[in-house]
């Protein structure tokens, strides 16, 4: 299945979906077929997924916030809720950390752990609040 002629019906490259396929610890070898067949399946959904977002736009050109929202809005893509969130403002990122330090201070027993994971995701949100405004 691996010919020339059917690498040429896809887009994505098969490198690329092999090496991100054979970095799960469950893979050990990836055949031709399979391959294929993920690499056309992803393409398929991407395009689906930028079909649907690109209806929701206003205008003549897709957008992260437009993907962002089709992810938050569809149950059948809540694995992608994390990885694409809403973009937020400034203001609005001020609010979210206000509210949770409140919280913070009312819990004394907060593990390592925890704060870590805060931090980080305070980080992730910042990044995130920053480029809405750029």
């Amino acid at each position: 299945m691996s010919t020339p002629k059917a690498e040429k019906d896809l887009h994505l490259p098969l490198s690329r979906v092999k090496t991100i396929m054979k970095s799960s610890p469950e893979v050990d070898a990836v055949g031709p077929e399979p391959l294929y067949l993920v690499t056309k399946v992803t393409e398929l959904f991407v395009t689906d997924l930028a079909k649907r977002a690109f209806k929701n736009s206003k205008n003549n050109f897709l957008e992260y916030k437009h993907i962002a929202e089709v992810v938050q809005e569809d149950d059948t893509l809540d694995f992608l809720r994390e990885i694409m969130p809403r973009k937020i403002t400034v203001q609005q990122f001020k609010e979210l950390m206000a509210k949770k330090s409140s919280r913070g201070d009312e819990s004394d027993e907060t593990s390592e752990e925890s704060s870590d994971e805060e931090s980080s995701e305070e980080s992730s949100s910042s990044n995130n609040a920053e480029s809405q405004n750029s």
